[in-house]
């Protein structure tokens, strides 16, 4: 028969690991946030400020053909001031 003065062990394990994952997760979210705000506060996000920069084109080799699509010929190249830095 079961003594009704100790406590279901079962019961305790369940308790304990419910309280370690509880306190865990609250720690990484505190950690991911600090991190977070620790990294936006040291290295602040600057804008560029232009948004288009000049690129070659390859396929155009005459300085007429590139004068004809509203690019620029220098150094026997073909530029165009369109193109986004992600390009």
């Amino acid at each position: 028969m079961k003594d009704s003065l100790q406590p279901d062990k079962s019961k305790i394990y369940w308790e304990v690991f419910t309280t370690v994952f509880v306190y865990t997760t609250c720690a990484a979210a505190l950690l991911t946030a600090s991190i977070m705000l620790g990294k936006s506060l040291l290295f602040p996000v600057n804008p560029v400020n232009k948004s288009t920069y000049p690129a070659s084109i390859p396929w155009i080799n005459s300085k007429v053909d590139c004068e004809d699509t509203g690019r620029q010929w220098l150094d026997n190249k073909c530029w165009d001031e369109e193109h986004s830095s992600s390009f």
